[in-house]
């Protein structure tokens, strides 16, 4: 398979989507400890902060592997976690998942992300 790089930062017109750092674990523990938020993630809500921090850096590693990537969701100017968004690639075909802070609900922030997402994806010679 071959190595995928994919944008540090993806702007779109309401947010910013960037990799992931060590220091969003407050503000992801904030939406990830939410079981509404949590209930369709591969994951149960987070009980405790154990191990975020370090989860988080396994998520950069796996961004600079060139197969799993995470983009936390901000909006430009305020760099506070408001969500997530994934993309799993394998072979010719890609994965898109994404979790948001039950606040930021019902205002068409994880289709916006998503279809960011979704549009660099489409650029990629190995997806279908």
């Amino acid at each position: 398979m071959t190595k995928v790089t994919a944008p540090d930062i993806i702007d779109t017109t309401r947010l910013r989507l960037r990799r992931p750092k060590a220091t969003d674990a407050e503000a992801v523990f904030a939406y990830g400890s939410d079981p509404q938020v949590a209930r369709y993630a591969d994951w149960a809500a987070r009980t405790s902060m154990d191990g975020l921090e370090e989860s988080l850096r396994a998520r950069a590693a796996a961004f600079d592997a060139g197969t799993d990537f995470n983009w936390i969701i901000t909006f430009p100017g305020k760099d506070c976690a408001i969500g997530g968004v994934a993309c799993s690639i394998e072979d010719d075909a890609a994965e898109i998942g994404f979790l948001l802070h039950r606040r930021y609900w019902g205002r068409g922030y994880t289709t916006e992300a998503a279809g960011a997402v979704l549009a660099w994806v489409r650029t990629l010679p190995s997806v279908a």
